[in-house]
């Protein structure tokens, strides 16, 4: 006799079970979509009836077939329907490529280049080279002094040097960026440096620097690091003259919510809420007479990608599903069902709707969409019962005695921004029959 399980754990298991399927097996388990098998009987050749997972034919030719020529990816493998669209067959990429989408790439947002190339529309290239340092942080007359210039683009490595103007005395620019020494005297200056990659392109930028004379000074440079809505931020200020350590506080402004200034100048937390947040500053130092000085700051705060996520999901050839909590389904006894979608990136809040799925995975999954009984609502909440189990839609993995039944529909999510991001994913709703397995 099976073990009791409690529905979530079941649920867990056919997830698992699914999960752990060869490559193979899944193609021919989307192939099959979900009408009947047909007649166990019958011949076809295996080059379009069926994919091979270790000698073992898996039987693909099935009502509903797939599209001719579609391709996908499955676990970094490519996959591509057959000529009489009975079933995928495997089409490796060639050397050094790359499966993203159903094409053969060199890099993709979640296959990124190396060696300092950005990928563009697929393509490891070059992007044009440019300095990103837009100001030094100011300095103090026969004190130490550091700063870092930066760059992006072009082919790493970059060699800098000084293209106008001059430092003050003492003071360097390096080959790998960094400028450091002790200058001799305080003064304005405003320097032009130079970045070279390792293809000759070169950039210029004119940067001004200011050496005070004696006393405290505020060395953080603005704009400081930006931080991502939603995600842990950390960046402590700097400051340089009296006698530490330095106390820090706000004077001016606000940092987004969940952001907060320590007394040891360290900024810290998950920040809420996008846009470019100004602040002033104040550092006092631990002399006998103290010391103070103040700067204005700008930190940005950008939001992140809008995407649906879920705590199990199914990366099939065609798409990614979505699993949901269990449901349980008695004929004419309404069990109360909440489950919540949910996404990450973005502008919050969030709206939610159901959508109809696209027309491609319509083939694989007829007569899908949410079933009468269960609603969404705008914050994403699904809520309701259902009391015909008739509308499940099953599927029947080969090789396997495992059956994923349940209900399958799509949901887009779209943020709150002025021009608004939207995501769409397609969801299932695993089923228990009663008096099943």
């Amino acid at each position: 006799m099976p073990p009791p399980w409690s529905p979530r754990a079941r649920n867990r298991f056919l997830v698992a079970q699914l999960a752990a399927l060869p490559v193979a097996v899944l193609a021919a388990l989307l192939a099959c979509g979900c009408g009947d098998a047909a007649d166990a009987g019958s011949k076809s050749s295996s080059a379009d009836s069926s994919s091979s997972f270790d000698g073992q034919a898996v039987d693909a030719a099935v009502k509903t077939g797939c599209p001719p020529g579609f391709a996908g990816c499955q676990n970094g493998a490519r996959w591509i329907c057959n000529d009489q669209g009975s079933g995928f067959v495997a089409a490796p990429c060639a050397d050094k490529l790359l499966c993203s989408e159903g094409l053969c790439v060199q890099c993709a947002p979640e296959l990124p280049c190396t060696d300092g190339l950005s990928c563009i529309v697929g393509k490891c290239q070059v992007a044009a080279l440019e300095i990103t340092t837009k100001a030094l942080p100011t300095g103090l007359a026969n004190a130490p002094y550091k700063a870092t210039l930066e760059a992006k683009g072009g082919v790493q490595p970059y060699g800098w040097s000084l293209a106008q103007g001059a430092l003050p005395v003492d003071l360097v620019v390096h080959a790998d960026g960094a400028i450091d020494g002790a200058a001799k005297a305080a003064g304005a200056h405003s320097v032009e440096v130079k970045v070279v990659d390792k293809a000759g392109t070169t950039a210029t930028a004119t940067l001004a620097l200011e050496i005070k004379d004696g006393g405290l000074i505020v060395t953080s440079t603005s704009p400081l690091k930006a931080a991502t809505d939603g995600e842990a931020y950390q960046q402590s200020l700097t400051a340089q003259g009296g006698t530490p350590p330095y106390f820090w506080g706000l004077t001016k402004g606000k940092l987004p919510i969940g952001l907060s200034l320590a007394s040891d100048g360290l900024i810290a937390g998950i920040p809420q809420g996008d846009g470019d947040y100004a602040i002033d500053v104040k550092v006092f130092d631990n002399g006998a007479a103290p010391l103070v000085a103040t700067k204005s700051l700008v930190l940005p705060v950008k939001l992140a990608p809008l995407e649906i996520v879920g705590d199990q999901e199914l990366n099939l050839i065609l798409t990614k599903i979505i699993v949901l909590p269990l449901i349980i389904v008695v004929d004419k006894v309404p069990v109360p069902y909440s489950a919540k979608l949910t996404a990450k990136g973005g502008k919050k809040p969030y709206k939610w709707a159901e959508t109809p799925l696209p027309g491609l995975v319509k083939n694989f999954l007829p007569n899908s969409g949410l079933p009468k009984g269960l609603t969404i609502a705008a914050d994403g909440g699904l809520s309701g019962a259902v009391t015909d189990a008739s509308l499940a839609l099953e599927l029947k993995v080969p090789l396997s005695q495992l059956v994923l039944k349940g209900f399958f529909f799509a949901a887009q999510v779209q943020d709150s921004q002025t021009k608004a991001q939207t995501k769409q994913a397609i969801f299932v709703i695993p089923t228990v029959p009663i008096g099943g397995p």
